[in-house]
């Protein structure tokens, strides 16, 4: 038995030396890729850095041009209101001053159109008697 026990031993051993064998060249690999990813990150995380610091500058940029945007907003909306006011105010002054100057010409084209009809018929009546009586004198 201790023939048997020392095969088992042995074969034990044989067992442990080729894992460790094999585990050594797979450590080693693995420290590289480890190696070669921290290497990789610290450059990403670089690179990410300085994509941060541009993303900040853009926000920035773009919360200026909004505050910007929104005080134009604000002016346009106060010279809306302005015009609008003069607006309203132009329009009272023309019905005001449509009230005020309609009614004398309204009068004096209705007087002018009474006058022309009178005027006319007074022609025609003045045309019709002296036509009769160049007739009246010319049947005599």
């Amino acid at each position: 038995m201790s023939n048997l026990l020392q095969i088992a031993v042995f074969l034990a051993s044989v067992a442990v030396v080729i894992f460790v064998a094999c585990c050594i060249p797979a450590m080693l690999q693995l420290r590289k890729h480890a190696a070669r990813m921290a290497q990789t990150l610290a450059e990403l995380k670089t690179e990410v850095s300085l994509l941060v610091q541009d993303g900040h500058r853009l926000m920035q940029n773009v919360n200026d041009l909004s505050a910007r945007v929104h005080r134009q907003c604000d002016e346009v909306e106060r010279v809306i209101q302005t015009v609008r006011g003069w607006t309203e105010r132009a329009d009272r002054v023309v019905d005001e001053v449509g009230s005020v100057l309609e009614p004398p010409i309204l009068t004096a084209a209705r007087n002018a159109h009474i006058f022309r009809k009178g005027i006319a018929k007074f022609f025609e009546t003045f045309l019709n008697r002296t036509h009769h009586e160049t007739q009246n004198k010319s049947e005599e």
